[in-house]
């Protein structure tokens, strides 16, 4: 079985998230991002997260990724979708 990496937020990381989760101003793909970082600090692994929020596991595979790599812009900009034109 793969584990996922490991999560670990400053407490200015986890204020942030929990804003944006509680936030009605927020977008709705936004919020959904920052709950799946929020409950992979917790410690849950991809599988767990995807079927807590009703998303596929890679889809929160690859937020992690982002988020790991970016921080909270890494998770702020949607991807592109389709093709470019």
């Amino acid at each position: 079985m793969r584990v996922a990496p490991t999560v670990t937020l400053t407490s200015e990381e986890l204020s942030e998230l929990s804003r944006i989760v509680a936030s009605r101003l927020s977008s709705v793909r936004l919020s959904l991002r920052a709950r799946m970082i929020l409950l992979a600090a917790e410690g849950l692994q991809n599988k767990e997260i995807a079927e807590r929020l009703g998303v596929d596991r890679v889809q929160v595979a690859g937020w992690r990724k982002r988020y790991l790599e970016q921080r909270l812009a890494g998770i702020e900009l949607d991807l592109p979708r389709g093709p470019i034109r």
